[in-house]
């Protein structure tokens, strides 16, 4: 709580009211300094009453100050950051505004395709979470981001571990309460996962490098009880925990040229051209040619055609190997995307915590060292 809010709570106690809640011995009615001694009771009552008012404002700033500075702490663990040396994430102080919105922002970093933006959200009620991921859940948007004039919403996620994989509702929910929820503050740790392409659009809407992101819990069950149609009706029966202007970092990137070094694997009987590999400390990009990538990469794809080549796309991303100073080998897993621009299929990969992308000192696929360090 800011000091001049302390400053007026103090200054609005009613006199009547320390009054009512002072009562005077009868048996020292008789003593002759009755004012003396009534003045001073009343003035240990009024230091008493602001003491206790100060303590108890005091351990609630606390409380929401330690939980802020508590997952700012566990996300910097999470994500590996100190140890795998990534200069590009940046971590936030909680700021006197804060304190006026339901969103507080942690920090940020991106993985070259989205700004990973964590933030912590309150009051969420225990009952709401409950409830999570259906029919309630969590929504981000920018200022400027729209589609067909309306307001764009994506969904913000709780900030689980980052070694662990859920599935169901009862273990997501579980996870939810241990990883990211506090119930003493009834605040929930959020990331939102937003595109650098969405980002570029709110910044030429602000004409501002700083972006304002707003967050939202989502009830979709009083959406079909309201019978409400619209986003605008929709949205307006919503909970807005608030907003946050933040500046998005850049992303911090390393390129290992193959030299469209061509690769064949026996099984599947099929050449595949290795271009390159965009690393990042949480996302991969492999580039890989092939004659028939055009035709393949598009809504109408022959799929029985393209299977051999998907094959290998996904032994590239799952059995190339990274192998860093001490010897320990890691694999970006499977593509989450593959976009084709320019005669390149674009492998993107991503994982939860970060490595050290200055300490790779090989690259091989099998027994073929696409990439060493001289």
């Amino acid at each position: 709580m800011k000091r001049e809010l302390l400053s007026k709570a103090f200054g609005d106690i009613d006199e009547r009211f320390i009054l009512e809640a002072y009562r005077g011995d009868p048996g020292a009615a008789a003593s002759p300094p009755e004012r003396i001694v009534h003045m001073k009771k009343k003035r240990l009552f009024t230091l008493a009453l602001a003491a206790v008012l100060v303590l108890a404002l005091g351990i609630t700033a606390y409380a929401v100050w330690s939980i802020h500075d508590k997952r700012r702490q566990e996300l910097k663990a999470d994500l590996k950051i100190e140890e795998n040396h990534v200069s590009s994430y940046v971590e936030y102080a909680v700021e006197d505004e804060d304190s006026e919105s339901g969103v507080t922002l942690l920090s940020t970093v991106n993985d070259g395709e989205s700004q990973r933006v964590f933030v912590n959200v309150s009051p969420v009620e225990r009952a709401d979470l409950d409830r999570f991921p259906s029919p309630v859940s969590f929504a981000w948007k920018l200022d400027g981001m729209t589609v067909d004039g309306e307001d764009y919403w994506m969904t913000a996620y709780p900030k689980l571990k980052s070694d662990i994989s859920v599935s169901g509702r009862e273990a997501i929910h579980e996870a939810v309460l241990r990883d990211a929820y506090d119930e003493s503050t009834k605040t929930l740790t959020l990331e939102c996962f937003i595109s650098n392409n969405a980002i570029a659009q709110a910044q030429a809407y602000e004409h501002s490098d700083r972006v304002h992101l707003t967050v939202t819990l989502w009830d979709h069950q009083a959406q079909a009880d309201a019978h409400v149609g619209t986003t605008v009706e929709w949205l307006s029966k919503q909970k807005s925990f608030g907003s946050v202007w933040f500046t998005p970092t850049e992303q911090e990137q390393r390129f290992f040229d193959f030299g469209h070094r061509v690769y064949h694997d026996e099984e599947v009987d099929r050449d595949i051209e290795l271009v390159g590999l965009e690393l990042t400390p949480f996302s991969a990009v492999w580039q890989v040619s092939y004659p028939e990538a055009a035709a393949f990469h598009t809504p109408k794809a022959d799929w029985e055609a393209y299977r051999p080549y998907s094959i290998l796309e996904d032994i590239v991303c799952i059995e190339g190997q990274l192998i860093f100073s001490d010897g320990s080998v890691f694999s970006t897993g499977g593509a989450l995307t593959t976009p084709y621009e320019n005669g390149i299929v674009n492998l993107r990969c991503g994982w939860g915590s970060a490595i050290d992308i200055n300490d790779v000192q090989r690259i091989v696929l099998g027994d073929t060292v696409l990439w060493e360090a001289k």
